[in-house]
């Protein structure tokens, strides 16, 4: 019982319809395994962590593809000014819907340096994400306004308000666009592309990369909960597997080859954790297999 209850284990964690969701680790310039060395946002990235603007989501996973929020922008451009020289002073907080504390003062900042004004005049939509348009607004009135760039060529960007800064951004090669014709105003900013921005506009003359790999946790333990794990049951496996390759794990579930003496260990650790129980081996074998 005890050797079958390995085995199904190693079926379940491991089945061939999640692991496609897992990619290969990356990461040896940046720091990060979610981050391949050869990105176009892959020395943004590097220099927005060595310089402390922003480090990533959790530890060894920058998120280049999460989005980013209103918020967070305020906290980067904050972090951005604070990297330029500046010394940003964290001004007091106007707006009634910016209550984490991380935010309060980059926000209140933006607000008493005039780069926004909010939402509304006490809100600022903290947690919305934010639009490319926007945040080229946002990074112009940071910039001071510049004037005198030549009109885009963008066919899409009709808002009043964005034509200077996304005219501006054009000039400064922040962005050449999402094609030759189309800025994408309202598509939403990813992590790698806020990086990429930032790191444009201030045009850093060397960044040194990080040299050490970090894995990342995050696709393993989403595609084990797109298997059937909870977040904590996921969250608590996770750990005990990075060290075992997709190829790997696919020639078990396969039936290429056996398990190595590791998995079955790995495999024991984790119900001996408590992260799978017995019942709870059985309900999701039964519910796969």
């Amino acid at each position: 019982m005890f050797a079958r209850l390995k085995y199904a284990m190693a079926a379940l964690v491991t089945t061939a319809v999640i692991l496609p969701a897992i990619p290969a680790s990356a990461g040896t310039t940046s720091g990060f395994g979610d981050v391949a060395d050869n990105a176009y946002f892959t020395t943004p990235i590097t220099w927005l962590n060595d310089t402390g603007i922003t480090s990533g989501v959790e530890s060894g996973c920058f998120g280049p593809f999460d989005v980013v929020t209103r918020g967070q922008i305020a906290v980067f451009l904050f972090g951005l000014d604070r990297t330029l020289g500046n010394a940003p002073i964290a001004g007091p907080n106007p707006f009634k819907d910016v209550r984490a504390d991380y935010q309060i003062g980059p926000v209140g900042w933006l607000a008493a340096s005039n780069i926004t004004s909010g939402v509304t005049v006490d809100t600022f939509e903290p947690e919305a994400p934010i639009t490319r348009g926007d945040f080229a607004a946002l990074l112009w009135a940071y910039a001071g306004q510049p004037e005198g760039a030549p009109r885009h060529s963008f066919i899409d960007v009709t808002a009043s308000y964005q034509q200077a800064p996304i005219s501006w951004m054009a000039q400064r090669g922040i962005t050449k666009g999402t094609t030759t014709e189309t800025f994408s105003p309202n598509g939403l900013v990813s992590r790698a592309e806020a990086a990429t921005f930032l790191f444009n506009y201030a045009s850093p003359t060397s960044v040194q990369p990080v040299g050490t790999s970090s894995d990342c946790p995050r696709p393993l333990r989403n595609a084990l909960i797109s298997a059937g794990l909870t977040v904590d049951e996921a969250t608590c496996a996770t750990p005990h597997l990075k060290e075992f390759s997709v190829e790997y794990l696919t020639q078990v579930v396969s039936g290429e080859i056996p398990p190595t003496t590791s998995l079955l260990d790995a495999l024991v650790t984790i119900q001996s954790n408590g992260c799978l129980t017995t019942e709870r081996v059985v309900e999701l074998v039964q519910a796969y297999f």
